[in-house]
């Protein structure tokens, strides 16, 4: 069954966001699969569809706030109401605090807490509106606690996501809509995977209690139970992930 479990998954070309739309496909949502890359959207839903599931591509650039409103309404043109948001699209980079310029700084911001902020509110206003229960999970990260030099910015917004994610629960708590944070450790995607391949990544790998770090599949079992609309106890937490990393 489908009903009320139409999820829209943002940054899902590739990485965290393309396991996140197989893991709830595999367990009977409609996934909405946005990112900008369009062809490798219609990749994946076609690799969805082949395994039995449902998936639609949407172009989505998450900086691009004005597109919000557009992008829902196709979005909810091919799949119905939405019922769930995963707001996973986000980027680092990697400097020196003095190193970081203000471009760099509104680059980072922009995308992982200005985008997923409003986009969280269009979601919440349609939700409210038409009385619809809704889900949101906001992909956050260890570094919302742990110090990593050269990823100051990218840290404070994973911070700042968090507390996000309280506010909204808080504001919205009586309104249906459940809002959390899926905070994971280390995990080897396409971004990262040449740094883990090199001795430094492996050196950061054995400094870890179990010398390892994740792989996407890691986190199947915790965004779906996020996204489940059956899940209405839980809200305004942040899940960690990180197989002990940060102990």
């Amino acid at each position: 069954m489908s009903e009320n479990k139409t999820v829209l998954v943002t940054g899902a070309s590739s990485g965290l966001g393309a396991q996140f739309c197989r893991a709830l496909a595999a367990q009977g949502f409609t996934v909405i699969a946005a990112a900008r890359r369009l062809e490798k959207l219609k990749a994946l839903c076609a690799e969805i569809h082949n395994a039995g599931g449902k998936a639609h591509a949407v172009a989505l650039d998450v900086t691009d706030l004005n597109s919000f409103a557009s992008a829902v309404d196709e979005a909810e043109k091919m799949a119905g109401p939405i019922h769930c948001l995963v707001n996973n699209a986000g980027s680092s980079i990697s400097k020196k605090a003095i190193e970081m310029t203000p471009e760099d700084f509104d680059f980072v911001t922009n995308l992982n807490l200005k985008g997923p902020y409003f986009l969280c509110t269009e979601m919440a206003r349609r939700w409210i509106a038409n009385g619809i229960k809704g889900r949101i999970v906001n992909i956050g990260s260890v570094s919302d606690r742990k110090a990593i030099p050269g990823h100051t910015v990218y840290g404070t917004t994973k911070s700042a996501i968090a507390r996000l994610s309280q506010q909204f629960a808080r504001e919205w708590i009586n309104k249906g809509i459940c809002v959390n944070t899926l905070a994971p450790g280390y995990i080897k995607t396409e971004l990262n995977t040449d740094y883990f391949d090199t001795p430094q990544g492996q050196a950061l790998a054995n400094m870890m209690p179990r010398k390892r770090v994740g792989v996407p599949s890691d986190l199947d079992q915790a965004i779906v139970y996020l996204c489940q609309p059956n899940q209405d106890f839980l809200t305004g937490q942040t899940l960690v992930l990180d197989d002990g990393q940060c102990l």
